[in-house]
């Protein structure tokens, strides 16, 4: 005879197996970091920016083969216009090639250049829900899709939508067979905490803030982790 052996906790089983579920998915992401002028303060020996040059590309370690990624950098008027963001490398697979190179290295490229585009104010309203439309646009049941934000300031675009506006717009736009995720990481407590926190809630996403600059690194690799919080409970 065999002893048949009792599940002690069938719910933790139960969480365990939505959680790898989530985890065994690969990550559609649009990566999108501010280089407003705050982004140019010193901490330490270093900048703001430029820890987060750092962080960025420290992370890239952790994203598979598999992964969809594009690259935005914005602050107030930089793609032109009343346009806040500039598209540096299009959502896609990193394993194509844009501007003659793999996108994994166009990514990197990218982001070893963001230094050189620091300057203005923090289009941050504006920029968000342009990401979250864009990231819809292309949605693909296969993948987690998700929006990350890296911001060390509040929105000061006079001339963009209110945070009411653009909470409204995150939740009417939402489509809960097809989640998009946005991730906020507030750098520094300048950072708007409030406001970043309320616009991850209200795509059931997580808001991060690093006090610290050097602890940037470390946040970033939470907020990438961050997916199955949202994803694993549904």
């Amino acid at each position: 005879s065999v002893a048949a052996l009792e599940i002690k906790n069938p719910l933790s089983i139960e969480t365990t197996l939505r959680d790898w579920a989530v985890l065994a998915l690969p990550l559609r992401t649009l990566v999108v970091e501010d280089v407003s002028g705050s982004m140019a303060a010193k901490s330490g020996d270093s900048t703001r920016i430029a820890l987060t040059v750092d962080a960025s590309l420290g992370a890239n370690d952790l994203f598979s083969d598999q992964t969809q990624m594009g690259l935005w950098a914005f602050s107030i008027g930089l793609g032109g216009g009343k346009q806040d963001y500039r598209e540096l490398v299009p959502l896609g697979p990193v394993s194509n090639t844009f501007d003659g190179k793999p996108q994994r290295q166009a990514i990197l490229d990218a982001v070893r250049g963001l230094p050189a585009l620091v300057g203005g104010g923090t289009g941050l309203y504006d920029t968000t829900l342009a990401a979250f439309r864009r990231v819809k646009e292309g949605y693909d049941p296969d993948y987690v899709n998700s929006v990350i934000i890296l911001t060390d300031g509040a929105n000061e675009d006079n001339g963009s939508i209110s945070l009411d506006q653009l909470l409204a717009a995150l939740q009417k736009e939402q489509d809960p067979v097809r989640p998009i995720v946005i991730i906020t990481v507030g750098v520094t407590s300048d950072a708007d905490p409030v406001a970043l926190q309320q616009i991850s809630a209200a795509t059931g996403g997580t808001s991060y803030v690093a006090e610290d600059p050097r602890d940037i690194p470390d946040v970033f690799v939470k907020a990438l982790n961050s997916r199955t919080e949202r994803l694993a409970g549904e």
